[in-house]
Formats: C-alpha cells, sequence, structure tokens
C-alpha cells in the first residue's frame, strides 16, 4: 500500500521565492501569528499551519476510509508543525533512520 508525497517546508519557502517578483526567502521560526502582520509572518502563518491543516485533512480522508491505521510523521522539520495538528500522533524526527539501524541489526544477525 502507498500513501501521499507533498512538498516539503524548505521547498515550499524556496518556492514563494523562486516563483514570484518580490517574495523574500523565509526560514522557519517558532513565533509566528496566525495572522501575519508583515510579509515574513504572513509566509510564515500559510507555510507552517498550511502543511498542518494538510496533514490534519490528508488524516480525515484516511479515517473516512479506513477502520484501522496508525500515522507515523518524521522529519527534522515535523516540530515546527506538529502542536498545529488536531489529533496527537506518533512524531518522531529520526524515525527513518531508527528503522534502517533496526533492519540493518536483523539483517546482521541472519
Amino acid at each position: 500500500m502507498g500513501g501521499g508525497i507533498s512538498p516539503g517546508m524548505d521547498m515550499r519557502f524556496k518556492s514563494l521565492k523562486v516563483f514570484t517578483a518580490k517574495l523574500p526567502h523565509v526560514t522557519a521560526e517558532w513565533n509566528f501569528p496566525l495572522v501575519g502582520y508583515d510579509t515574513k509572518t504572513n509566509i510564515l502563518s500559510g507555510v507552517i499551519l498550511g502543511m498542518a491543516k494538510e496533514i490534519d485533512g490528508m488524516i480525515e480522508l484516511y479515517e473516512e476510509r479506513y477502520n484501522n491505521f496508525n500515522v507515523l510523521l518524521s522529519g527534522g522539520d515535523m516540530h515546527y508543525f506538529t502542536r498545529f495538528l488536531k489529533k496527537k500522533i506518533f512524531a518522531d524526527p529520526d524515525l527513518i533512520f531508527k528503522g534502517l539501524y533496526a533492519i540493518s541489526e536483523y539483517n546482521s544477525k541472519n
């Protein structure tokens, strides 16, 4: 079975700089308002809260289709938006590395 692929936070920030005439490149920050008061805070709100709501929407779609499933979230940027998610999910920034290590350990014993 598969899942879904969506642009990450850095790609979203970069695309606003590259594909517009005058928007600046913004990097993630913790402290930003829901309603921005300048270009930077508007971009932070749109990108970070937009990602959180996108994830919430995907979880809701999966809930409509499947009775029992797990949501695993990984990646170094997840800590910026997991606090805004409706559902509490399993989130570990090093999940992929831990999984690869476990596979490696298993394979070395067999």
